[in-house]
């Protein structure tokens, strides 16, 4: 008995439309074929297949419109330290703060200048000036580049051994040495001083050492009161000899003028009298 017609249109129907469904799969993944709602559906049958994609741009819609998001940056301005100033300090003013308290009250924004620390010997400190007096000089000097203790003056006669000076702190930047000679000369040397020792001491150095001038110096004490004195004493001998000069011209002059009138005169007779000579 053969089978009924409907039995043998079935396989071939079945075989019809899996053509047809994969037919529409090729065509959906095609890359210049629009993509429909019924190819997505199909896509999404097949995950092995599918691919996401990212949007190039994201939208966000807030009370009812639309903007580009951006972040809110803030921007702080960096400024970079400025150079600090050298602190305004005098390594040749007497009685002056070291730098390292003009710094501090200045909260650290000053330089002070580099020193050797006082492990070293103290370089030399210059000497600024010596003011000459009769009997006394005035020094004046520089603190050096260097951890100063104290300080010392020293001096001598030319020939003589060098006498010190009692010792200074390190804020002394004069010291007035008394007691000398007159008009004599001396040499004075300053000296600086720390825990590893003095500074080096040449009398015989007066030039600039290094651009500055030396630790010593060659000078005169003055004869000021015995000049004034000397300069009085001539004063008075030549005023005494003007007014003796010119008592002994009027003197003269007087006994000029007497005997001229003298001469003008004649010599008068006492004995003569008026009438008693008889006529002849």
């Amino acid at each position: 008995m053969a089978p009924p017609l409907p039995l043998l249109l079935l396989p071939l129907m079945l075989f019809t439309s899996g053509f047809a469904e994969e037919s529409i799969i090729s065509i959906s993944l095609t890359p210049d074929t629009p993509t429909s709602d019924i190819n997505q559906t199909s896509v999404t049958q097949r995950p092995t297949q599918s691919r996401q994609t990212t949007p190039e741009r994201i939208k966000f819609i807030v009370g009812g419109s639309d903007y580009e998001y951006e972040d809110d940056e803030t921007t702080v301005a960096y400024t970079s330290p400025g150079p600090k100033l050298s602190c305004q300090y005098d390594r040749c003013e007497h009685l002056a703060p070291t730098c390292e308290e003009i710094q501090r009250k200045a909260g650290g924004h000053c330089l002070c200048p580099g020193i050797y620390g006082p492990e070293y010997k103290p370089e030399f400190p210059p000497l600024k000036e010596v003011l000459i007096g009769e009997t006394q000089m005035t020094v004046h000097w520089c603190s050096p580049s260097s951890t100063v203790r104290g300080y010392r003056i020293l001096h001598r006669e030319p020939g003589g051994s060098m006498e010190k000076g009692p010792e200074l702190n390190a804020s002394f930047r004069s010291y007035t040495i008394e007691n000398l000679k007159y008009s004599s000369p001396y040499i004075v040397c300053v000296v600086a001083f720390n825990e590893a020792g003095e500074s080096q001491v040449d009398d015989g150095e007066e030039k600039p050492v290094g651009g500055l001038p030396g630790p010593c110096r060659s000078v005169y004490t003055s004869m000021q009161t015995l000049y004034i004195g000397i300069g009085i004493g001539l004063a008075a001998v030549v005023g005494l000899m003007i007014i003796l000069g010119y008592f002994l011209w009027t003197r003269k002059a007087n006994k000029t003028k007497r005997g001229t009138n003298l001469d003008k005169s004649g010599t008068t007779n006492y004995i003569y009298k008026a009438g008693s000579i008889d006529p002849l």
